[in-house]
């Protein structure tokens, strides 16, 4: 179950205001994005602005170079060497669903540890069993 982000009592709940500079499909994101989080419950502010707008970029980015991968090949031959390497789209995939996670948890959109997930026993718990 995802965790929400500490609820700052400097922070006024609102609705951040989208950035006019996002890409068609970056604003498509954005719009989902704070649609789940609304829908989550999630308590969001002007001040998360900046991260909701990396995030729908990194998204937006990130369904381009699956389409550049999916229609030319995650791997291409080397012309000069006969070496079969990776695409870059496919190295930049990688690189962008890397940050796509570091952005989401800023938001607190993370995951818990396996650890956390499962509810822990006391001790006179374990020994009653």
């Amino acid at each position: 179950m995802p965790r929400t982000v500490k609820r700052d009592r400097q922070l006024k709940p609102g609705k951040p205001a989208k950035s006019g500079n996002l890409s068609g499909p970056a604003a498509k994101e954005w719009d989902r994005l704070t649609g789940e989080m609304e829908a989550s419950n999630i308590q969001v502010s002007a001040a998360h602005r900046t991260p909701l707008t990396l995030a729908a970029t990194i998204a937006a980015d990130i369904a381009d170079c699956w389409q550049t991968v999916q229609k030319e090949g995650t791997y291409y031959t080397n012309p000069k060497t006969g070496a079969i390497m990776a695409h870059p789209a496919s190295k930049r995939l990688d690189a962008l669903r890397r940050d796509y996670i570091k952005v989401l948890t800023l938001l607190g959109l993370r995951s818990l540890p396996a650890a956390e997930e499962e509810e822990t026993q006391s001790l006179e718990e374990l020994l009653s069993d």
